[in-house]
């Protein structure tokens, strides 16, 4: 079982035929921006590509949302969009737990072109016939379907399918949708052939993807997902992409020299990995850094101090710097034991990581849009362009 597996779900649970210029609209409005393509890492250049395909998400609570349809007829699914795993995971209607039932389910016998496997060969190399996940708060039993999955017109043929059977009840009743579209890199899908982005590349002659999440729900800055492409629009003013070599054949990991709470390093080693995942709430960081930023905050502050609390600053190759304010890694929470509004940190400890791993989750990709290639094996990260408000 892989790092990614004993990471996911512990906050939360839980391809298509390319059209030449198109857009998907998934939410309040369709969008018609100009894209650009990834041709050669030499830094900064990133060259105009008009066949790119944008998917507008759906933002519910700490959930960056796409709806899918699978099988003839059509199933409507709400998935959550998930850079940490390769696999389209979906409840399926098999499952006859609460925690099944209350979900829209995938129903393999109601879809004319949905196909049962009996027996394939894993990616761990073992011939089986369904698949036990073990999640830090929980475990999911899932089956194998082939199918057509379709986000509005773009669709994939016979597209791999883990189908729950069985899961935790209490922890996964409490998710607000169906299953998890992974994005995360090929190698670590369940069997070859799997992923998602892996089937993309026969449509769109690529692999690679950029993904934009904002935090708030207007039409205006929509979360967006960019296959083959970036929308140039939500970079912030002045800045450029900063690329980076991917460090894991299995995960989006970059470099992570140091981080900073303002001046104090809180980190204890010279090299750890910085997870970029889309499906994770907070920032996770190994329990002697959580210790650290304890020391300096406990577990909540008044948010009339939010503007002198330090920055945290992640350092990443060649001494790159990106740096979350205060008010971007706090969350404001009004409760009921107190007159004034607190302040909680989108931080999380995680004892399971380990000590030189870091999950850059949702607060750091609020603020940064992030290119993805498989192709090259590089991560682009930039500032991104938010006319936000704080949540």
């Amino acid at each position: 079982m892989s790092l990614k597996c004993l990471l996911l779900f512990q906050l939360i649970l839980l391809s298509w035929t390319h059209n030449q210029g198109k857009s998907v609209k998934l939410s309040k409005k369709q969008a018609h921006h100009k894209h650009h393509k990834s041709q050669k890492f030499l830094d900064s250049i990133m060259d105009v590509n008009e066949d790119s395909i944008e998917l507008l998400l759906q933002k519910h609570e700490n959930f960056y949302l796409a709806e899918m349809t699978v099988g003839q007829p059509e199933q409507k699914l709400t998935v959550l969009i998930d850079t940490g795993s390769p696999n389209l995971l979906l409840t399926s209607s098999l499952c006859q737990q609460n925690s099944c039932i209350q979900h829209g389910s995938y129903n393999p016998s109601l879809s004319t072109t949905s196909y049962y496997i009996e027996a394939i060969k894993l990616a761990n190399g073992e011939v089986g016939n369904e698949i036990d996940i073990q999640f830090a708060s929980g475990s999911v039993v899932g089956v194998f379907f082939e199918d057509r999955v379709c986000l509005n017109q773009y669709c994939v043929n016979n597209q791999f399918i883990v189908g729950i059977v069985e899961q935790t009840e209490d922890i996964f009743s409490q998710m607000k949708f169906d299953g998890i579209l992974g994005l995360g890199r090929i190698k670590e899908a369940v069997v070859k052939n799997a992923s998602y982005i892996h089937n993309l590349e026969y449509d769109t002659d690529t692999r690679n993807f950029s993904l934009y999440l904002s935090n708030r729900d207007d039409d205006d800055m929509s979360s967006e997902l960019v296959l083959g492409g970036i929308s140039q629009h939500l970079i912030a003013p002045g800045e450029e992409f900063k690329f980076f070599d991917v460090t894991s054949d299995n995960l989006w990991t970059v470099n992570i020299k140091a981080v900073f709470l303002g001046d104090e390093r809180i980190d204890d080693c010279n090299n750890c990995q910085g997870l970029i995942d889309s499906g994770t709430s907070f920032i996770s960081f190994p329990v002697y850094a959580m210790e650290k930023f304890y020391q300096k905050f406990g577990v909540y502050q008044l948010c009339s101090n939010i503007d002198s609390f330090p920055d945290l600053t992640f350092i990443l190759d060649r001494g790159i710097k990106f740096t979350l304010t205060g008010s971007q890694y706090f969350k404001r929470n009004t409760h009921a034991l107190f007159s004034k509004d607190i302040c909680i940190p989108y931080i999380k400890n995680n004892p399971i990581i380990g000590d030189e791993l870091i999950v850059l989750g949702q607060p750091f990709l609020i603020h940064h849009y992030v290119w993805f290639d498989e192709d090259q094996s590089k991560i682009g990260i930039v500032k991104s362009k938010q006319q936000s408000h704080q949540s």
